[in-house]
Parts: C-alpha cells; structure tokens; sequence
C-alpha cells in the first residue's frame, strides 16, 4: 500500500465516554482537536466546533476495524487506509444498512 492509500487523521478518547473519535480533515478550519478550556473532564473538540469530517465508534467496534485502542484523555495523530476510513462498518451512525453492526 502506497502512501497516498493513507490518509492522516486524528483519533481522541474523552475522559468520560467509551467511543474513539476519527477527525478527518475538515472542510474548513484547524484540523487537530484540543482540550476543551474550562472543562472539568478531558474533552476533545476542534477549535470552531466543527464536527464535518468526523466519525466515531465504541471502542470495541473500533477495534475490530481498526486494531488498535487508545486510553481515555489521550489524541493520537495516526495514518489509515482510506477504504477503511471510508467504510461504514461498525460507525455508530450510518446510513449503510448492509454494514457490519
């Protein structure tokens, strides 16, 4: 697999939930969430709020798609196949009724 099969995203782990979030690269705006300011729990958002390009799965969904898991307060900048990225098995919402659930 080539380079330009891969596509840099961040993944995030909020302190309180179980769900590990993919930010893709956004239409517009900063790319890399960061801490919410003023929060008393680790939160991750981008700077505009902006949720375009996102995506999200519990944890052990995620793992199966992906093979990997992240600690809870943690953003990881990581490198995936965009057929992978781009699947809908196992996102929490999807509009793909034949995806793996």
């Amino acid at each position: 697999m080539s380079k330009t099969d891969k596509e840099k995203t961040y993944i995030t782990r909020d302190e309180g939930d179980d769900f590990i979030w993919v930010w893709r690269k956004p239409l517009k705006g900063t790319w890399a969430p960061a801490k919410l300011k003023d929060c008393e729990m680790v939160v991750y958002m981008r700077e505009d709020c902006s949720l375009d390009n996102v995506d999200f799965y519990f944890v052990k969904e995620f793992k199966k798609k992906f093979g990997i898991i992240i600690n809870k307060k943690v953003k990881k900048c990581c490198h995936f196949s965009k057929d992978l990225l781009d699947s809908e098995d196992y996102k929490l919402i999807s509009d793909d009724g034949d995806r793996k659930k």
